[in-house]
């Protein structure tokens, strides 16, 4: 009786820790200069980027909206698939494929296109409906339609990363990213 709580102690300690290493290094980026950027390596870089964005860079046009739509585009692609995406974050989806295009990821975007339009799904009125009832897709499917993009997102992904060319771009506009 007592084992059950005492791994449940356990693993919120655990999480405690998590959040607070997290939280230092995000302070850490968020104090990151420009020169400094600079001289960091992809990994660090896309490290930093992805700590100093946040929901406000969808309010405005340009390198911070392009990198924080791409980085939750494969992030909840990488997690859950497309269905999550558009479940999780339906107020980034009408960026998306500017984003791509913006990055150079042509091949990305085509993909995207190619089924959301095959499937009749409406990037623009995903917040009031989930992704599974615009596919007709939920417990009764055996196999989700959105899975065939899964399948070849993570195909391409092993061809050509998505987080490489969030990081070219990054590079390219590290002014804009990281003025003051």
């Amino acid at each position: 009786m007592l084992q059950p709580l005492k791994a449940g102690w356990t693993f919120l300690k655990e999480l405690r820790t998590i959040e607070k290493t997290a939280q230092e290094a995000k302070e850490r980026w968020r104090n990151t200069t420009l020169e400094e950027a600079a001289a960091l390596s992809d990994g660090e870089l896309w490290e930093c980027v992805t700590a100093r964005l946040d929901d406000d860079a969808l309010a405005a046009p340009g390198a911070k909206r392009t990198l924080y739509t791409a980085y939750l585009f494969d992030l909840e692609v990488q997690n859950g698939g497309l269905c999550q995406y558009f479940d999780n974050v339906p107020e980034d989806v009408p960026y998306l494929e500017d984003a791509l295009t913006a990055l150079g990821a042509e091949p990305y975007r085509a993909l995207f296109h190619d089924v959301v339009t095959k499937q009749g799904v409406d990037v623009h009125q995903l917040g009031s409906s989930g992704a599974a009832q615009m596919v007709h897709c939920g417990e009764q499917c055996e196999q989700c339609p959105l899975d065939v993009f899964d399948s070849a997102y993570s195909d391409l992904y092993g061809k050509m990363p998505l987080g490489a060319l969030c990081v070219r771009y990054a590079r390219a506009h590290l002014q804009e990213l990281f003025e003051r």
